[in-house]
């Protein structure tokens, strides 16, 4: 005899969480990188971890590019001609107090960085796109006062994912 009866199981479908945060943060994920990355499901985790603190509803777009399409952008938006790890087009709040905002992650760079660093690829992708996050939120490490704020931050996201110190150096 089942331990419990059949209908005094809660479904999944009982519990709106899951569709409550789907209105709450709608990612739009583009992969358009010739290289494996980790699922989109892993992208909206870290950047939900991120963003949740400090606002309600959330409209990004991720687009990952291989370098020359993110060596494009670099070199448009930023006057800088080479690819690099994370760029974020923060685009504020509309009028229902939603950010938007568009993030664009150039995997070859992410890999290459992280062999460099000795980090693990996941953690490094979760990393920028936790640093993405947080650009779109108004955060940037143009001084010393403004980057240990904003680290302090990466960090602490990380941490509440399980992940090491981005930091901290790897040998």
């Amino acid at each position: 005899m089942p331990r419990f009866h059949p209908r005094a199981r809660k479904r999944s479908r009982d519990f709106p969480f899951s569709r409550i945060l789907r209105q709450r943060f709608i990612l739009y994920f583009d992969n358009r990188s010739s290289l494996a990355v980790p699922p989109e499901a892993d992208f909206y985790r870290w950047l939900w971890q991120a963003l949740k603190p400090h606002c309600r509803r959330v409209h990004i777009s991720l687009m990952l590019f291989d370098e020359e399409q993110a060596r494009s952008y670099n070199r448009d938006y930023r006057g800088k001609d080479y690819a690099t790890n994370v760029l974020s087009f923060e685009s504020g709040y509309d009028h229902t107090d939603t950010l938007q905002g568009d993030l664009i992650i150039c995997p070859q760079v992410v890999l290459r960085e992280a062999a460099e660093q000795g980090k693990t690829p996941t953690a490094h992708f979760a990393h920028l796109a936790i640093h993405g996050a947080l650009h779109l939120l108004g955060y940037d490490h143009l001084n010393d006062s403004d980057a240990e704020i904003m680290e302090a931050l990466e960090i602490r996201t990380m941490a509440q994912l399980g992940f090491a110190n981005p930091y901290e150096i790897h040998e």
